[in-house]
């Protein structure tokens, strides 16, 4: 068998000694798992081994593709991406009308070449390397239906086609000559491919900002904002009424501030986009927010939830009536964490119903209904008429004024569940600003069950992820949290294809929990000032958000410059 050969060879190249063998086929033949992927799981040899393996035996070329490789248009082209990614395989050169190479991962599955085979009618000749370097190719030089440094070329090189440029920008004023542009194929490629890059990035949100000779494009991934390559300044008049044309907004209107919303499907699903645009002195300035559901974590363990917080949160959630509130700035993931609890309160005996601005993400089985303040129907006046239909959980957006809050805490006192969000720093403010507003404080006291304030920190690159020694300031701000932590295992990541040299991939949530036990009511009713509030609360066990946020370092998810960040503001 060819796995008896591979075995063989790779205890005569001395990649993986026999007792090393004899470990991983046992687990082989408890599991039914294929042997070369235990190998490297369980750390007995490394995929570069596993591949120069199958390289010796199979006498087939063992390619390193290194960051300055990259596939040819007409390469990729012959291979759709869902294929490349699920058989880990790139096509790497074509030998006109005769044969193709194909860098391959696992070169004995034959699934993979038959499926090569039938989509290019070639022949098949096999090379291999690595599962990551073949991944960091087809993330790349992959797009659904272009690759977009190419799109952009295009987009340069078309200028000429267009006119010439100072021609053009001095007739930005006609908008027939505008909506021409706009529907030009260049523009069209342009914006649909930088759509399709921010939802492979999981960026949220895409800024488009005029200058005086020069425009940028900003993607936001990760809460941090990265740019990528502009358009030429030229094209950003029409570029942004491409925009306004999808979004159903008025292109003729560039003096005020617009909104507008479209979707579009991308990889078999559909992806919503909000757009807002706003005159500056030198155009207009577009921000496109995206609303991807498939990246919409609908699960508490996901988002960061554990332990005895993740198990009071679900039994609050079971109480009959009462106010959950959760409190941070814009960004710090409270939305999905509403939504991720509307999945639990959600049930075929419940009636549960929403107020948002605007609706974000559809939810099957939860009625969510929109403010339209234009048309008289407030945060306050959607409550009004949703108490009427007999809710047994309500989730209102968030909470601006007095009537809205009042109206909140009624409802729970009527026997309702009711979840918000509000803008404070920290969970114990968030009593002080409802005094503000005009809340009187018995009745924050009687109804509030439990205040979450949230942040998101960045987390570590898996891929890149290694071990490092802080500096002595970065070991001063983590001791005054932990005496112990000089003897913690530091992570950062330095930087590789799949974070784009960020070292950090993704975001996970903190929290900081406040349940209102009776003796923090009664200093609530008392009307105490919010440091008493919250030392009283740590005497009984609140973990703060920087207590929350260094437990992420220890645990080795986050950096310590993440962790600082949250200090700042705790």
């Amino acid at each position: 068998m060819i796995t008896d050969q591979l075995s063989e060879m790779m205890i005569r190249s001395g990649r993986v000694g026999s007792s090393e063998l004899e470990q991983a086929m046992a687990i082989q033949a408890e599991s039914g798992r294929i042997l070369t992927e235990i190998l490297i799981e369980e750390g007995l040899a490394s995929p570069t081994d596993i591949a120069l393996t199958f390289s010796e035996l199979l006498n087939i070329p063992y390619l390193e593709l290194g960051d300055e490789f990259h596939l040819k248009r007409d390469e990729y082209d012959m291979i759709p991406e869902s294929v490349a990614r699920r058989f880990c395989l790139i096509p790497l050169v074509k030998e006109e009308g005769v044969a193709i190479t194909v860098v391959m991962k696992n070169p004995l599955d034959m699934d993979a070449v038959d499926t090569v085979r039938s989509l290019t009618s070639y022949e098949i000749h096999k090379a291999v390397s690595t599962e990551e370097k073949i991944n960091a190719i087809i993330d790349k030089c992959y797009r659904e239906e272009a690759y977009v440094e190419a799109g952009l070329k295009d987009i340069v090189d078309i200028e000429t086609a267009l006119g010439d440029a100072e021609n053009f920008e001095q007739n930005i004023g006609d908008v027939d000559q505008l909506l021409v542009h706009a529907n030009d194929a260049p523009v069209v490629r342009y914006v649909n491919l930088l759509l399709m890059e921010a939802v492979r990035d999981g960026a949220s949100d895409i800024h488009f900002e005029p200058g005086e000779n020069a425009c940028s494009v900003r993607l936001r991934v990760d809460g941090s904002l990265h740019p990528v390559t502009p358009p030429p300044k030229s094209l950003y008049p029409a570029i942004v009424t491409r925009i306004k044309i999808l979004a159903e907004m008025d292109i003729a209107e560039r003096r005020l501030p617009l909104d507008g919303r479209f979707k579009f499907k991308f990889s078999g699903r559909v992806v919503d986009v909000r757009v807002s645009s706003m005159p500056l002195v030198f155009g207009e300035k577009v921000v496109m927010r995206i609303l991807d559901k498939e990246s919409l974590l609908l699960n508490l363990e996901d988002i960061g939830f554990e332990g005895q917080s993740l198990k009071r949160f679900k039994e609050v959630l079971a109480m009959p009536n009462g106010i959950v509130l959760l409190t941070g700035p814009t960004g710090s993931g409270k939305t999905t964490t509403l939504y991720s609890a509307l999945q639990i309160l959600k049930s075929p005996t419940r009636n549960v119903q929403t107020v948002e601005d605007p609706v974000e993400y559809l939810i099957e089985g939860i009625n969510q209904m929109p403010i339209r303040p234009k048309i008289g129907l407030t945060f306050a006046e959607c409550l009004r008429h949703i108490l009427r239909q007999d809710p047994d959980a309500v989730m209102i957006g968030e909470i601006r004024d007095a009537e809205t809050a009042e109206i909140a805490m009624r409802a729970s006192l009527t026997g309702h569940i009711v979840l918000s969000t509000l803008h404070t720093n920290d969970s114990t403010s968030s009593f002080s600003r409802l005094r503000d507003i005009g809340i009187p404080s018995y009745l924050t006291a009687a109804t509030i069950r439990l205040i979450i304030a949230q942040r998101l920190v960045k987390t570590i690159c898996p891929s890149c992820k290694t071990i490092y020694q802080p500096d002595a300031t970065e070991m001063e701000w983590v001791k005054q949290f932990d005496a112990s932590a000089p003897d913690w295992t530091y992570f950062h990541g330095t930087g590789c294809n799949q974070c784009k040299k960020r070292g950090m991939k993704g975001r996970r949530a903190i929290f900081e929990f406040l349940e209102v036990t009776p003796g923090i009511r009664e200093m609530v009713h008392d009307e105490v000032d919010d440091m008493t509030l919250r030392r009283k609360a740590i005497e009984g066990g609140m973990q703060t958000l920087s207590g929350n946020a260094f437990q992420r370092v220890r645990e080795g998810q986050t950096t310590i410059g993440e962790a600082i960040n949250v200090c700042m503001v705790d």
